[in-house]
This record gives structure tokens, sequence and C-alpha cells, in this order.
């Protein structure tokens, strides 16, 4: 068996199922050789651990699962979170699997109060062989039709029950929509061979410890999260590998195998605390909202980059204390090697709230979580677009990505979700640097070769083996589906 650790992995999902036949066949054959007897294993459960494993090992082989080993991890009675009502017989369905040699099993380890592992599972050599043998597709396995896509969190971010009503309704059919686009849609990047990404720890991290993103079909998908017990907050949303990555990393998705251009707004969330106070950021201002002198660093770009994040830390904030420990824990000291004592930090807040003195008061108030709802409200008129146009976006929260030709009806609607939100007429919008439909015909005439190179590159691109292999699979299912 191979030896894996803890820092490679991702949580058990609950929700994955199928009905597809031969996986039903492949699930009874395991349950009738080995549990058929064991009165406390239901079929149902072992189905949802043993389908995790399949698409883990499918994903990526060095992949492991966290599995929670206490009972106390496992809440008892129905919930809308847990369609399929797994319980701490999860703990069961683990052991019988590992006496069975059938995973590989790493016990959870508790390094301090404040810092542990859950226990690790992997598919062993015994099912993997069992796996190579099925006769079905990883795209048949997806998630049990009841898995919630609308999401009520309390104060302490623990999910909670809610009534349904006509906008919850109306939100979940969205995204059901949505989820199912993304589901159809390709969405990778050709010069990873592997479809796994080595993400640079932040600061808060432990830095011996490497973290991945994995590119996988399987993580697509999106729901809606809302926060203290409200419907008002929050809101934004979430799910998509593509979230958990930077935009260096981001600007080489290709959505179906078409190179993509990402849009965002600028200072989404400064605008919006102006348009609140009634006024038209920048149809009365032309100054970068984060162009504020901090008179200890001498580089421009840095003084930009420390106001851009400490406001918009600050936006999100209660309190001082917990703003200076956040920007300490999240600044990247490597490329700006500032010390940032208390003092220094209310000194450059001052300054920020002398510039914005119209939205000052709403510095340090916890505003962000109600900012976030507008910007989830202007996400949901967006997609509301795409999905009717049956056309594939992704949303970074105040930025969306589309394929190369797409970007004018983007911006086209970026413009009128925020008016329609805010009631603001003039926004601005940043585009990352990627090639846009109307860049390159500007070429044809120009420089047709070039045009002609770009061209090419942007529609075909210069994938690796492993990219060619999961687009492959994923035309071979869905193409046929659609024939």
């Amino acid at each position: 068996m191979k030896v894996r650790d803890y820092t490679h992995s991702r949580p058990l999902d609950v929700h994955r199922w199928s009905d597809y036949p031969e996986v039903n066949t492949f699930v009874d054959d395991i349950f009738n050789t080995y549990f058929k007897q064991k009165t406390n294993i239901r079929k149902k459960h072992l189905k949802v651990v043993l389908l995790d494993l399949y698409v883990a090992w499918r994903d990526d082989p060095t992949l492991t699962i966290g599995v929670a080993m206490s009972p106390k991890a496992y809440k008892a009675g129905k919930s809308r979170y847990n369609a399929l009502n797994i319980k701490r017989t999860t703990i069961d369905i683990v052991n019988e699997l590992k006496e069975l040699e059938l995973i590989t099993f790493l016990k959870g380890e508790r390094f301090s109060q404040r810092f542990s592992y859950v226990s690790r599972i992997s598919a062993s050599d015994k099912l993997i062989k069992k796996f190579q043998d099925t006769a079905f597709l990883e795209f048949v396995i997806g998630h049990h039709e009841g898995k919630e896509t609308i999401v009520l969190r309390d104060e302490n971010k623990e999910e909670i029950e809610y009534e349904d009503n006509t906008n919850t309704r109306r939100m979940r059919k969205q995204l059901i929509a949505y989820n199912k686009l993304l589901e159809k849609s390709f969405i990778d990047i050709q010069k990873y061979d592997a479809p796994r990404i080595l993400i640079k720890p932040k600061r808060r991290r432990r830095s011996n410890e490497p973290k991945y993103v994995n590119i996988s079909h399987h993580d697509k998908f999106v729901r809606r999260v809302f926060n203290n017990n409200s419907f008002d907050e929050g809101g934004r949303f979430y799910g998509g590998w593509w979230q958990r990555i930077d935009g260096k990393i981001r600007k080489d998705i290709r959505i179906n195998n078409i190179a993509t251009v990402e849009i965002d707004y600028s200072a989404i969330h400064v605008i919006m605390l102006y348009a609140l106070m009634g006024i038209d950021y920048w149809s009365n201002f032309s100054k970068d909202p984060y162009d504020i002198n901090i008179h200890f660093v001498n580089d421009p770009e840095h003084s930009r980059k420390i106001i851009k994040f400490l406001l918009l830390l600050a936006i999100n904030a209660n309190d001082e204390t917990s703003l200076f420990k956040a920007f300490r824990n999240e600044h990247d000291y490597e490329t700006m090697p500032y010390e940032f004592t208390n003092q220094r930090l209310s000194g450059i807040l001052t300054n920020i709230k002398k510039e914005h003195h119209p939205i000052a008061h709403k510095i340090c108030s916890g505003e962000g979580i109600k900012l976030m709802n507008y910007d989830s409200m202007i996400v949901e008129h967006i997609l509301d677009d795409f999905i009717q146009r049956d056309t594939a976006i992704l949303s970074v929260h105040d930025s969306f990505v589309v394929q190369l030709g797409d970007e004018n009806r983007l911006y086209t609607l970026m413009q009128e979700a925020f008016e329609r939100v805010m009631y603001v007429y003039k926004v601005k919008v940043k585009y990352n640097k990627n090639m846009t439909k109307q860049g390159l015909y500007s070429f044809r005439h120009l420089d047709y070769d070039y045009f002609i190179d770009m061209f090419y590159h942007l529609t075909k691109g210069s994938p690796t083996k492993g990219y060619k292999r999961r687009m492959e699979r994923h035309n071979q299912y869905y193409n046929t589906r659609n024939v």
C-alpha cells in the first residue's frame, strides 16, 4: 500500500452519488461480497464512501480524503445539508474497509489544542484494481440532487435550518441551472499535465506544508452562503477550483478549450459604500481610491497595494484590533518587507479616513458582510444572462472569467448589473492582460501572420498530454450524451 500524508487532502463529500446502472452494479458487488452480513452498514452510506474514493483516485491518485472518526462529528436527525442522512455509521464503514484492506488509513493526530488533523483515507491497490475493472467514466458520478445550494449560517458560521420562501426557491433554481452548465463545460489549464496546482502558502500557514488545488471536473459545484442568520448578509457564490487560485494562474484557464478573459470591478466595495451615501464616486472623483501616500513606503506600487489591502480588510473588520491582526497575518512580507506596528497601521488608517471622509464611519463597522450581499445580487444578474444563453462563465466574487469573444457582452452586463443593484450609473472595470477579441482583430490587417498565429494559439494552444486526455474523456462522455 502507498504511504500518504495529511497535507494533500480534501474532506469526504457526503453528497457523492450516481444512479447509473453500472455504478449500482459496482456498489452491489462490493456490498454483497464484503458487507451483506453487516447489519449496521447500509448500502446507501457505503456507496457514498466508495464513490468519493473513486472520484478522488480518478482526479488525483495521490489525493486523500479526510474523514472524522469521532461520533461527535456526526449530527443526528434530518437536515437540508445532509440529504442522504449520512450518520456516524460512516466510522463503521471506514473501519470495515480498513480491515478488508480496501483502503489505506492514516489515523488523525492532534498536534496542539488549536491544530489537528482528522483521519485520512484513500483507495488501496486492492480497491484500485476494482476501480480499473469498472465500465463507467467518472462523469457519471456527481452529487445527489438534494445537495443544498442555498446555505444559511449563524454568527458562529454553523449551518442552520430555515424555511423556504419564494426567494430561496428562485435562487436555488438558478444555481441548479448554473451547476448543470458548469458540469457540461470543460474547464481546465493546458500547461498542467497532472491536474494539480501547487499554491504558494500564505504567511499564516505552516511554511513546510504544501497546498494544492486540483483541476477537477468534480470540483465545480457552486452554492451561495448567507451569514449571521440573515439572507441580507453575505450570499456570495462559493465553489469551483478557480476561486482558490490567483489571477496569475487563472489567466491560463480555458473553457471548452477556448482561451479566456477576466474582468473585475475596480474598487467595488469602496464604490458601493459611496453609493449607499448617495454619491456616484466615478462621476464625482477621478482619483484612484487607493492612491494614498504612506510616508515610510517609497514604492508607489507597494503603497497602493498596502492601502488597498488595509482598506478592504477595514471594511470587513469590526474593530481596529482585529483589523491590525488580520493585516499582519495576511500581508505579503516577502515582496513588501515593511514593519507594521499598531501605531503605523493606525496612522495609515487615519489617512484613509481623511481621504474617504464621506464613508469614514463605515470603516471598521463590519459593513463588508452587507456589501457582499450587494455584490452577490450583481453576480446573480450576470449569471442569469449566461445561463439563458447556455454559455459558461466563472464567478470569482467581483470578477468574471469568460471565453474569448464574450467579454463585450460581459462588460455591458457588469455595467447594467451595478446600476440595477446600486443605482449608480458609472463603474470602472479592469481586464486582465489576456488577448481580447477586439485586440486580436486589430492585428488582422496590420500583421496577418501574427493574427493567424495568435488565433491558432487562442483556439488550440499548446496542450500537455494530460490536458488532452482530460479533454478527450470529457468530450467522449458529453458529446455522446448530446447526440
